[in-house]
């Protein structure tokens, strides 16, 4: 028996929102994409998300940079309109630019997902919900393969031929999808001269019933300025959050900063923001 119209409509609607709900992971976490930091540093610096329709204030990123050596980790913070953290993420760079390891765990709903080791084959892990089963699977990942917050990586090794307007392509992996999701990455036009705003889109039929999303850089620094667009943090109804985050133009240097920094990284999750 075939499937009636409404139930073709209904499995497009689920797979869209699949879908627009991973390639919001490319970027959501993008703020803590600050790079060129110093031998044995740290840097911090801090995004607002703002609702796209009303503009108020949904959370803020505290993200951290930590360089020892050659080694960096990032960490990233999610903390609600009253400054209590509920979420949290740890990148950590590998030899492959645009594929770093990562863990992100949500104490609301208890949501986590994230993708170890440093070579072509990599463990990714999810876990939908706290009652919900950890699963997991082997992954294999190349030159063209974007993780997390490797996207700014990714852009920078292509920051020419992005600014100057040419299409760039990219495999994004998701810790529960079986197959990278192809997206496709194009510069369009800012409103000022010294930015540069990139529209990523899913690189298959299904971006036509997905939202596009935008970031802009520094064209001069190439630091991410902001992010608009679905989200990586879900609202109460379980769907991507609609916002704008903004950063600063540069990070605050933090050498000082190592006991905030070690609190930031063990501080106890809220389970909910009200």
């Amino acid at each position: 028996m075939s499937p009636t119209r409404n139930t073709v409509r209904g499995r497009l609607r689920v797979t869209a929102r699949s879908a627009r709900t991973r390639l919001a992971c490319v970027v959501a976490m993008s703020g803590c994409f600050i790079c060129g930091a110093d031998a044995s540093s740290l840097e911090r610096t801090t995004g607002r998300a703002t609702d796209l329709r009303t503009g108020r204030l949904v959370y803020e990123e505290q993200h951290w940079i930590r360089t020892a050596g050659t080694e960096r980790s990032r960490l990233v913070v999610y903390r609600c309109p009253d400054g209590r953290a509920f979420a949290r993420k740890r990148i950590i760079d590998t030899a492959l630019p645009g594929a770093p390891a990562f863990e992100f765990d949500d104490a609301r709903d208890g949501y986590r997902e994230g993708v170890e080791g440093a070579s072509g084959t990599r463990r990714a892990y999810w876990r939908a919900s706290t009652a919900a089963p950890l699963r997991q699977r082997t992954v294999d990942v190349d030159a063209d393969t974007v993780i997390d917050a490797g996207f700014d990586a990714w852009v920078r090794e292509r920051w020419t031929v992005l600014a100057s307007g040419t299409v760039a392509h990219a495999k994004f992996l998701m810790p529960s999808r079986g197959s990278p999701l192809p997206i496709r990455v194009q510069r369009v036009d800012a409103s000022e001269g010294d930015l540069v705003r990139l529209r990523l889109s899913l690189d298959h039929w299904l971006g036509f019933v997905a939202p596009n999303m935008q970031v802009t850089y520094d064209a001069t620094t190439k630091r991410l300025r902001t992010f608009e667009g679905p989200g990586t943090i879900r609202g109460e109804d379980g769907s991507p959050m609609r916002v704008r985050i903004e950063f600063p133009p540069s990070p605050q240097r933090a050498e000082a900063a190592t006991l905030a920094y070690e609190q930031a990284l063990k501080a106890p999750l809220a389970t909910r923001c009200q």
